[in-house]
């Protein structure tokens, strides 16, 4: 399959990528990044390709509006996911929007805005590829199988979706990933895995659409539990003393967290928790052992072993 696109406005291709419809695991990753930087125009690409994979992201913001046309001659399945947020909003509150698609050929044109900035990602994979991944008589897309079968354009959610935080950072490893050869490989497949288990795992829990939407009690009784959470990260409730703070019992609580937030207390706390050691790690350049504390772990170690576990590398490492 061959894989191009370009602004119509710039009048030349970004990029013309041909990929073997073969899924052969022995060949090499090819990693690409470049940057663009011309009148209204500002992006920073990377691209990843091996035979039966082409994975491409791109960060963009614009002076005024552009036209992309993008073109994919072959069967392909795409994972494709695009972020966006106002560039001068006082609050620069991200949106997103993901789906899977079979795409048979491929040839659109779209304009994009200015006044956002914009961060598009789209893993393109033959259907060798795919199915190595996920097998045909897996229950998981077992409509969508029919129709890529047939030859015909199918999406495997009628409308697009919402991105998770799970599914970021599985974008996110994807591309910052420094590992090389077949580590990489391995490093690449797994996350390409991942992502698209949280695709399917996010229809799967939408698909019924038989759950009440959450009223304003509700949804305040939720945030109120989040912010709780915000600001208790070094000595944090449990669950059950949390859901008796927010009135409610401990079973809704996890359930309405998880449907709301589109994931677990456990992995919200988790990230929050993460994100503000990083920060203690690498902006106020604290020790180890009080970042341990500031963050409610008991002991370094077991703080040492949660931060590797969630960026791959330990915090002394990262400090460094």
């Amino acid at each position: 399959m061959i894989v191009k696109s370009k602004i119509l406005e710039l009048n030349k291709w970004l990029f013309v990528e041909e990929v073997l419809d073969e899924y052969i695991p022995e060949n090499p990753l090819i990693e690409n990044r470049s940057k663009i930087n011309v009148g209204s125009i500002e992006m920073e690409n990377f691209q990843l390709s091996t035979s039966g994979l082409f994975i491409l992201q791109s960060r963009m913001n614009f002076a005024k509006p552009v036209h992309f046309q993008t073109e994919i001659e072959g069967e392909a399945v795409t994972s494709q996911f695009i972020f966006y947020r106002p560039l001068n909003a006082s609050r620069k509150q991200e949106r997103s929007r993901h789906n899977i698609r079979y795409i048979p050929s491929f040839n659109s044109v779209q304009e994009v805005r200015e006044g956002f900035e914009y961060t598009y990602f789209i893993a393109v994979l033959s259907k060798s590829y795919y199915l190595n991944l996920i097998k045909r008589e897996s229950l998981l897309h077992r409509n969508f199988i029919k129709e890529l079968d047939r030859g015909r354009y199918v999406s495997y959610a009628k409308e697009d979706q919402c991105a998770t935080f799970e599914m970021q950072q599985a974008i996110a490893e994807l591309v910052d990933c420094r590992k090389l050869g077949e580590i990489r490989r391995l490093h690449t497949e797994s996350r390409i895995l991942s992502l698209l288990m949280y695709q399917f795992e996010q229809y799967f829990e939408q698909a019924p659409s038989v759950s009440e939407p959450f009223n304003q009690e509700d949804i305040q009784r939720l945030e109120k539990a989040k912010g709780i959470l915000d600001n208790r990260i070094s000595n944090p409730p449990t669950q059950k003393e949390l859901a008796a703070e927010v009135l409610t019992s401990e079973s809704k609580l996890r359930k309405d967290f998880k449907r709301y937030f589109s994931m677990t207390i456990h992995d919200y706390l988790t990230r929050i928790r993460m994100e503000q050691a990083k920060a203690y790690l690498l902006v106020e350049r604290l020790p180890v052992y009080e970042v341990a504390s500031l963050t409610g772990y008991g002991h370094q170690n077991n703080f040492s072993s949660a931060f590797k576990k969630y960026y791959g590398v330990s915090p002394v490492d990262i400090k460094e």
